[in-house]
């Protein structure tokens, strides 16, 4: 599990296709980049919100496998060498809780439509699935977790601070540019039990309601 609380920004050194995916390797500050120096083959980290395993390492570099699958759901399969990349270890059990949960499974790819400055923020534009979006609400953008701002339509707005911008890849954003989308679990949990959907989406009667979860003190 992460926090959407970005850690570094690490750069794409190499990619490696076949037909069953990709590797990409990525480099990193092994100082700036605190907990790196531990970590083994096998453990996760998220790249641009994906929660990925690493396969090898070395002092500044470590490389995953991405599976078709992967590529289709995601950004990464855009991205090129030396393009910059958000980088978050997997939550420890005695980690601070900053952000929001976020599993690391990418929903879609969401397009930034518009960039505009307002004061000392900058707001975001973008194009997506709104279906478990709302106002005040959380969403993860490429591992970023952010409150969203506005929602009409298929556009969300989200403003970041300085502080956001300096330390992920929103700061090299721009418009057209492709984000990951990872919706609140807890949205999608509360749409399945209450529409009792299935694996085929289809929908069943179902008796919890808002009356249910209101006398059971919701």
């Amino acid at each position: 599990m992460f926090t959407g609380i970005i850690q570094h920004i690490g750069e794409i050194s190499d990619i490696k296709t076949s037909t069953e995916g990709k590797t990409i390797s990525i480099m990193v500050d092994s100082k700036g980049f605190e907990g790196f120096n531990d970590v083994k083959i096998g453990d996760s980290i998220a790249i641009n919100g994906l929660c990925t395993t690493v396969v090898s390492r070395s002092e500044r570099v470590f490389s995953v496998n991405l599976m078709n699958n992967s590529l289709k759901r995601s950004n990464l399969g855009h991205l090129s060498r030396k393009n910059p990349v958000n980088l978050e270890l997997a939550m420890g059990l005695k980690s601070r809780f900053d952000g929001h949960i976020v599993q690391g499974h990418i929903d879609g790819v969401a397009i930034v439509q518009k960039i505009t400055p307002d004061g000392f923020s900058r707001i975001f534009s973008i194009e997506c699935d709104t279906q478990y979006i709302i106002e005040r609400g959380s969403i993860a953008l490429n591992g970023v977790s952010l409150t969203v701002s506005k929602v009409q339509n298929s556009i969300i707005e989200v403003s970041l601070i300085p502080h956001t911008l300096k330390n992920t890849t929103f700061q090299f954003l721009q418009e057209g540019d492709f984000l990951n989308v990872e919706y609140d679990i807890l949205a999608k949990y509360i749409e399945k039990f209450t529409l009792l959907k299935d694996n085929t989406n289809e929908i069943k009667n179902s008796k919890i309601d808002e009356n249910f979860l209101i006398e059971n003190g919701f």
